[in-house]
């Protein structure tokens, strides 16, 4: 044999070889687990991105723990209204104790 044979041979048998590869990778069933899709989130938010609605908003907050608006209001700029807001909002979050009275009880009882 000669060497351009010989080199022929290793090419071919190279090639034989990917291919045959390629087609067991294509054919191998994939073992890895299924993607999870995670609870879809709201399509809008919860809380108003216009300085209006989160006027609006915090106003009726206020009204919910019996206070106004603060004397100045109309200076603050978006974001500190947003952030009274919520603050606001989680301060008149209900407490544990008046969602579930017996939450505090221990669990043997």
């Amino acid at each position: 044999m000669t060497r351009r044979q010989i080199w022929g041979i290793a090419v071919a048998a190279f090639v034989a070889g990917g291919a045959l590869g390629f087609a067991v990778a294509v054919v191998q069933e994939d073992e890895s687990p299924s993607v999870t899709v995670g609870a879809q989130r709201p399509a809008e938010s919860v809380v108003p991105t216009t300085r209006e609605g989160l006027v609006d908003a915090w106003t009726a907050e206020l009204r919910r723990a019996g206070k106004e608006l603060p004397p100045g209001w109309e200076a603050l700029t978006t974001d500190e209204i947003r952030g009274r807001y919520l603050h606001q909002r989680m301060v008149n979050a209900p407490a544990a104790e008046d969602i579930d009275p017996a939450m505090g009880r221990p669990v043997d009882e």
